[in-house]
């Protein structure tokens, strides 16, 4: 699979996603290739699988790898020959691009290690927000002593030998009646604790002929919010306990984290351009972090009174203008408005 991942910055990187093999011992409710599915299995030599992807690479399809694996025999020994794959492409071809790989629950610490030295990035996927929502998912799977376990390895190996591309993991989110709350609670667990690069949130898709088959998709603006709180999270200063969610401990749907965060918390606005610090005009829904730079920055040398002006800063002046005043001067919106859904949004500016 050629899988298009896009950087922080907006960049697009084609990599090789790939699994060593998708024989596993594992009967997780959600996976394609649980242990009991009826589906075609492979299993990738170590020399083929690596000579595979320097034939795409050379192609110029794709630019680094993202190798992952199921667990056959045992997650040491599936581990093992991802570790020799990695070996060959960076030992015997001297290949020096971008690689991510995955380690598996339960991995020695020397197997850890050792495929750090060799990766770009690790990363283990935590699945869920606690051991009773992984229970729907993974059963057989122990969140504490297991997933996250792995994970602090992995960001002790990180700390002492740092990693280029960072330690990430993944969540599945709306299959096991998980909360928005508890998800960005973890993550900011993670981010604070374990000095992770990104939570990744997917959108549980039932797969057939598994025991989940028969439950509802999660809906993909659910996924979307989510990422727009991490954003949050990580870039704004924002806390989890900050962030407003429903009766449910959910992210509203029809409006982002920002903006719903600012009307429940109005006492707080409207704040003047001219003289709001930059942590204030960071809370203010259509300012971010470039836009409110380029504000601190001009307002030294230009009066800032006009919308346009801020419009040409990059602010969205459509979200911002019921927020702010400009020179005393008070612009309401003439009508609310309609959220737009742009699926980039979390990795840019206008939040």
């Amino acid at each position: 699979l050629i899988y298009p991942a896009v950087g922080e910055k907006g960049e697009c990187v084609n990599l090789f996603k790939v699994l060593q093999t998708n024989l596993c011992e594992n009967n997780c409710f959600y996976c394609v290739n649980r242990k009991d599915r009826d589906c075609p299995r492979v299993e990738f030599a170590p020399q083929e699988l690596a000579s595979l992807f320097l034939e795409y690479y050379k192609k110029g399809w794709v630019t680094g790898l993202f190798l992952s694996s199921a667990v056959n025999v045992s997650p040491n020994v599936s581990q093992e020959k991802m570790l020799r794959t990695l070996k060959i492409l960076r030992q015997h071809h001297n290949y020096r691009g971008y690689i991510h790989c995955k380690i598996l629950p339960g991995v020695d610490t020397a197997l850890i290690e050792a495929t750090g030295h060799l990766a770009n990035r690790l990363s283990i996927n935590l699945e869920a927000p606690n051991q009773k929502c992984l229970s729907v998912l993974s059963p057989d799977k122990n969140f504490h002593g297991e997933l996250l376990q792995g994970l602090r390895k992995i960001a002790s190996f990180n700390e002492s030998h740092p990693l280029k591309a960072g330690v990430t993991t993944q969540l599945v989110v709306g299959a096991a009646d998980d909360q928005d709350r508890e998800i960005l609670s973890l993550s900011q667990k993670l981010y604070r604790d374990y000095n992770l690069r990104r939570v990744y949130y997917s959108a549980f898709t039932p797969v057939e002929d598994t025991p989940l088959e028969n439950f509802n998709p999660c809906p993909p603006l659910r996924e979307f919010r989510l990422y727009q709180a991490d954003f949050l999270l990580r870039k704004y200063d924002f806390t989890a306990q900050e962030l407003i969610f429903d009766r449910k401990g959910n992210l509203y749907l029809d409006k982002d984290p920002k903006l719903a965060w600012a009307l429940s918390n109005m006492d707080r606005f409207p704040v003047e351009i001219k003289k709001a610090p930059f942590e204030e005009l960071l809370r203010v829904p259509g300012i971010g972090r470039i836009s409110a730079r380029r504000i601190v920055q001009l307002r030294e040398t230009t009066k800032l009174k006009e919308l346009e002006q801020l419009k040409k800063l990059g602010v969205v002046t459509k979200r911002a203008q019921r927020f702010v005043t400009l020179e005393g001067k008070f612009y309401p919106a003439k009508e609310e408005p309609k959220p737009q859904i742009d699926k980039q949004l979390f990795l840019w500016e206008e939040i």
